[in-house]
């Protein structure tokens, strides 16, 4: 393999666009596209050899990359030394493989001003301390699946240049701070302790986008104090109503009331409307998927024909329309609100007669 090696390197020197064919063909066995167009990684294949003193590699046919593998906090210091990276500092993407670290210490990592693509994977890393400098021009960082429980408050807010960010299969239970200008993407699949209501607050960061929504669930067992078993809730959900929120009529308000359950079937929120001190003269009109609450108390709104004539009025349970000008409650009749309503109530408005 050798041999063969030095044939292409000499082509590449004579007819440079062998090259990129040398490279492939002499790495192939460790490395098909070292540096994506968002990360960086690397297989088990392309660690030291196990009877290596050096836990750490350059990777000889792969530009400024470097892998680390089966490390503590001691042998991957030794590792970046005697494998010369920490020295030259032009390391441009880096592989962390399975270290044990319990914390890790994101200041460590100053000297690699070069360093554009960090992946940290396949561990166990107990707390992410520390902050990054300024100047640091990570655009990727990969931490999956090390059992990451918490980072500090400004671990990650100077990633200025940070367009993804992998944090899936680890035990989170908030999502931790990091830029708010410009688009994100990340991937928080796998954390079983993720809070819905974190993930609402961090959905309310502009262009954030996520990786891998159909495998991110969060626990909606704390996002209301009435609800006492655990559920996990699907990420498109969570994406669901906080589109709800954003889209809601302008001065009302539309906010999750509750978790409907149904064997079988992923668990859905339902929504409760509030538009009540808008001075409506009319019922609001389409409203979002699954409400079942509506308040539009005092305002100046005369008919209740919607109820009838909108199909997205189908499954409001609680209707509150006090302090208005209602004539007639004749709409409500056939429709579905009578079926199952839960509670009406349309005190001081001009009603003559009640079915």
């Amino acid at each position: 393999m050798s041999s063969a090696i030095n044939i292409f390197l000499l082509l590449c020197l004579t007819l440079p666009s062998w090259c990129r064919l040398a490279e492939d063909i002499a790495y192939s066995s460790v490395n098909t596209n070292c540096v994506s167009e968002r990360c960086f990684h690397q297989p088990a294949e392309a660690c030291p050899k196990p009877e290596s003193e050096c836990r750490c590699r350059q990777l000889p046919y792969c530009k400024s990359a470097a892998v680390c593998c089966n490390v503590n906090a001691r042998q991957l210091n030794e590792g970046l030394t005697c494998a010369n990276i920490s020295a030259n500092g032009h390391v441009e993407a880096l592989h962390i493989r399975n270290a044990s670290l319990d914390i890790l210490n994101v200041e460590d990592w100053r000297k690699l001003k070069y360093l554009r693509y960090m992946t940290i994977t396949d561990g166990h890393i107990n707390s992410v301390v520390g902050e990054f400098a300024k100047h640091t021009i990570v655009s990727c960082l990969n931490l999956s699946s090390n059992g990451i429980v918490n980072f500090e408050n400004r671990s990650l807010v100077n990633l200025y240049n940070l367009s993804f960010l992998d944090l899936s299969h680890n035990n989170l239970s908030d999502v931790p701070r990091f830029k708010k200008e410009g688009n994100v993407t990340l991937d928080i699949s796998g954390n079983k302790n993720m809070l819905c209501t974190n993930l609402f607050d961090a959905l309310k960061r502009t262009e954030l986008h996520f990786s891998n929504i159909q495998n991110t669930f969060c626990l909606a067992a704390r996002t209301f104090h009435w609800f006492n078993t655990t559920e996990f809730l699907p990420l498109s959900q969570v994406i669901g109503i906080h589109e709800i929120r954003k889209d809601c009529r302008k001065n009302c308000s539309c906010e999750p009331e509750r978790l409907y359950i149904v064997p079988g079937q992923l668990p859905i929120y339902a929504v409760a409307v509030n538009c009540s001190g808008q001075n409506l003269f009319s019922l609001p009109s389409s409203l979002p998927p699954n409400t079942i609450a509506l308040n539009v108390s005092n305002n100046n709104i005369t008919s209740l024909d919607l109820f009838s004539t909108d199909p997205t009025y189908q499954n409001i349970r609680e209707f509150y329309a006090d302090n208005n000008e209602i004539t007639s409650v004749l709409p409500l009749e056939g429709s579905q609100f009578l079926s199952h309503f839960v509670a009406l109530s349309l005190r001081n408005n001009r009603l003559k007669s009640v079915f």
